[in-house]
């Protein structure tokens, strides 16, 4: 799906409707954003706290340089940002720390909501099989998003965020190859 976000107070209402989706849907707990600088994933993270419950007392704001945030919310948030965290030579992904690994392999309904920034330093074997993947695209103007759910409790966030916010989901006009080919992954891995 792609979405496309004229202002920035679309993104924050695209993340207040992920944030009622995700909460309502123990099962799916992890959200990865890729995109680059400036491109307005603590922007959604923002508007998605505030959302949840407790969410009030949370300052947002972008964690790139103490690489995690925790929120007060209910459920609990963590928001990690590996922007700083450099791949050493010759290695594709950079190493992600312990407490976020613990919290990516945590099987069933998980406890905390886990957001990643910069998401596609992560190896793949760490990714849990449950998630959502929002990517932000080059645009003439606004932002536009590519949303991909990785199995059934992520694919129920999404149509559920995709209700709510139904004035920016793009039409189809036909999947580019990457999102075919990501689609028709998703499809042989469930």
């Amino acid at each position: 799906m792609t979405l496309r976000l004229p202002g920035p107070g679309d993104t924050l209402r695209l993340g207040r409707a992920l944030a009622l989706a995700l909460a309502a849907r123990p099962g799916a707990r992890t959200l990865l954003l890729s995109g680059g600088l400036g491109a307005g994933k603590t922007t959604l993270v923002r508007g998605l706290v505030e959302a949840l419950p407790g969410g009030d007392n949370a300052e947002v704001s972008s964690p790139s340089f103490n690489i995690c945030n925790m929120y007060p919310t209910r459920p609990e948030t963590a928001h990690y940002d590996l922007y700083r965290l450099e791949p050493p030579p010759g290695v594709t992904h950079a190493a992600a720390d312990d407490a976020l690994l613990d919290l990516l392999e945590t099987e069933g309904p998980r406890r905390a909501l886990v957001i990643v920034e910069w998401a596609e330093r992560l190896p793949a074997d760490v990714l849990p099989p449950d998630r959502l993947e929002l990517t932000w695209l080059p645009a003439a103007h606004g932002r536009l998003i590519t949303a991909i759910a990785r199995g059934e409790a992520a694919r129920r966030v999404l149509d559920a965020t995709a209700r709510e916010v139904a004035d920016l989901v793009a039409p189809e006009t036909g999947a580019a190859p990457a999102t075919q080919a990501a689609a028709q992954e998703d499809r042989e891995n469930t």
